[in-house]
């Protein structure tokens, strides 16, 4: 029996977050490198450990430089390298005008939206990276749970279920299906995800991820996910000796017991 990750309504999700408590300010927990934190109508300033980043700043991060902000409700939220990331002040809405993000939502959180110029991504308790480049591509990907992404202005939402990833021109007119991904090749190699620059998420979070990569271990050594020797990974999609990117969904085989290699910037 071939696997079947079921796309679930979470018809529950908008109004979740619409009577969540709103963000109002997040902590800086850790700084690799040049991380700047950025006033409105003031040059940035360095970030620092205890720095609170609030409704009306922004914060940049540099070249091969990351960044880690824990909300007041425990919300966890990863900035990669050449990121700029804000959020709303009394609501749910974080803002990333570029670059990668890894948002973690604890369970009784009542979820977030992660606003980019053109995709929308609502989730609820869920774990999640996304990486955006303005007029160039855009990846989103679950690690555990499921989100939902929508266009702006657009009616309808695409739901992306743990271990499954959507890649498209962020200027397009359609979101595309989704496709699997390697959960454990992700995890070993990110920079957000993974040990080697933050250490683990939290527990819980660990747990439901540890899950996903289990069901997906089993259902492969039941010969009920297969792996399509397909790559996708860095800036844009390359693949092994090409470039992929702008998407072409021809490029790779989208049948439900089929995944693909991911490995994250």
């Amino acid at each position: 029996m071939n696997a079947r990750f079921l796309l679930i309504p979470t018809l529950a999700v908008f109004p979740a977050i619409a009577h969540a408590d709103s963000l109002r300010s997040a902590e800086v927990t850790k700084v690799v490198k040049d991380v700047r934190l950025y006033q409105p109508s003031t040059d940035g300033r360095p970030a620092n450990v205890g720095d609170k980043l609030t409704g009306n700043a922004s914060l940049h991060t540099g070249r091969q430089s990351r960044t880690e902000l824990v909300f007041q409700d425990n919300t966890l939220t990863r900035v990669g390298a050449n990121s700029i990331f804000s959020f709303r002040s009394g609501t749910r809405d974080l803002e990333i005008g570029q670059g990668t993000l890894l948002l973690q939502v604890p369970k009784n959180a009542g979820g977030a939206t992660i606003r980019t110029a053109t995709v929308t991504a609502a989730i609820t308790g869920t774990t999640t990276m996304l990486e955006y480049s303005p007029n160039k591509w855009f990846k989103f990907l679950t690690l555990e749970g499921v989100a939902k992404l929508s266009l702006k202005g657009r009616k309808g939402s695409t739901d992306v279920p743990a271990g499954q990833m959507v890649v498209m021109d962020p200027n397009g007119q359609t979101i595309p299906a989704p496709i699997i991904i390697n959960l454990a090749k992700l995890v070993a190699t990110s920079r957000l995800a993974g040990r080697s620059k933050f250490g683990p998420l939290p527990q819980h979070a660990e747990n439901l991820v540890n899950q996903s990569i289990h069901q997906q271990t089993q259902e492969r050594s039941k010969g009920n996910l297969l792996p399509t020797y397909v790559i996708v990974q860095g800036p844009g999609g390359r693949g092994p000796g090409q470039h992929i990117f702008p998407f072409n969904p021809s490029s790779v085989i989208r049948t439900d017991h089929y995944w693909n290699d991911y490995t994250s910037p």
